[in-house]
């Protein structure tokens, strides 16, 4: 390179006239530095652009899965999605998932949630209330059992008798998890072996709730269900009495079915975060096929935390009486009021006993 600037420089190239004064020079403005850092790649830049590009697919993944995710979290969702009321929605418990619902202890919010509940459902018709509901679900695992018993507990509470049978003649739980003997039950009075009032329990410090217990498990419990026998026990009970059946699930057995097709509606209890679009719809379907009605859907395991959290449900569950507030008295001023005020009887074993029923044989 030195020898080529002097070249130019003095002229002396190649195809240079001889003797003739170059017009060209040279000179150097500034001496070359060693860079400090080099200039690629670029740290700061890639991380920013990493930073910039991981974001935008997080967003499109978070988008995705919202738009392809079918699970029911809400009650919005389900009715969003069906035309059919969502009667109760009940939070995740803990303890009854760890202890059973008899074990566990509730806390406020799961008590006001079965409240509001009962409350839904008696006014669901007030010319004509459901007097006998059919509790099911679309599968198994969605806790329709544990919401047949939290629901008959508290419609004992408020003072109206209630039966519980459990009419879920694959799987029979209920006694089981109440702890009530299994021997004799529903099937033996359905076949006229024993009668309604030798074999229902008495349950609870109410006095209000009577269990029937599934009794032997046939081979054939859709026929035992859909009988005129059946229909004739449920109806048999005082007319003041609420009684709910337990049975098994929609989508494997038609059980449920058959027994909604003749009693008052069915209950569909649904599992948050669990039962899908595409699974309540086919077990809702099964009501159209018998012309069954369906009064409701109750929402199991509601998150009491998170975006999906139920915001109906648990709002007094911060709400308690300040101990050292002073207590307003609430003495009735007047013979009317007292007479209110004063709880009548509950009615006695004789009162939710059902009549003796005409034998009916099993088919042979």
């Amino acid at each position: 390179m030195t020898q080529v600037v002097a070249e130019l420089e003095s002229g002396t190239g190649t195809g240079a006239e001889d003797g003739a004064e170059s017009v060209v020079a040279l000179q150097t403005l500034d001496s070359a530095n060693t860079p400090g850092a080099p200039f690629a790649p670029n740290e700061k830049q890639a991380a920013a652009i990493g930073l910039l590009a991981g974001f935008a697919i997080g967003v499109a993944l978070a988008f995705t899965r919202a738009t392809l995710d079918r699970r029911l979290r809400s009650a919005e969702d389900v009715e969003r999605e069906f035309d059919i009321p969502v009667v109760g929605a009940l939070p995740f418990d803990e303890s009854v998932a760890k202890m059973g619902p008899v074990r566990a202890t509730s806390d406020f919010a799961m008590k006001e949630a079965v409240r509001q509940l009962r409350t839904n459902l008696m006014f669901l018709d007030v010319d004509n209330p459901p007097r006998v509901i059919v509790v099911t679900s679309s599968l198994p695992g969605d806790g329709k059992s544990t919401v047949s018993y939290k629901l008959a507990e508290a419609i004992a509470e408020s003072g109206t008798n209630v039966v519980l049978i459990d009419a879920d003649l694959r799987r029979p739980t209920l006694a089981t998890n109440l702890g009530l003997p299994d021997g004799a039950g529903l099937t033996d009075v359905l076949v006229g072996r024993v009668r309604a009032e030798e074999v229902l329990q008495p349950y609870g410090p109410t006095d209000n709730l009577y269990v029937m217990a599934a009794g032997v498990i046939p081979p054939n419990p859709s026929e035992l269900l859909g009988s005129g026998a059946m229909r004739t026990l449920l109806y048999s009970f005082p007319e003041d009495a609420i009684v709910l059946v337990d049975t098994p699930p929609l989508i494997p057995v038609t059980d449920a079915a058959i027994l909604t097709a003749r009693t008052d509606g069915a209950v569909v209890v649904a599992r948050a975060g669990r039962t899908t679009i595409d699974v309540l719809d086919k077990a809702l379907q099964a009501f159209d096929r018998v012309n069954g009605r369906a009064l409701g859907v109750i929402l199991d395991a509601v998150p009491r935390k998170g975006a999906h959290k139920d915001k109906y449900a648990y709002a007094y569950d911060y709400e308690y009486a300040d101990p050292k507030a002073p207590r307003r008295d609430r003495t009735p001023s007047t013979p009317q009021a007292q007479a209110q005020e004063t709880k009548l009887p509950t009615q006695g074993w004789d009162s939710i006993v059902p009549p003796a029923q005409p034998k009916h044989r099993a088919r042979g």
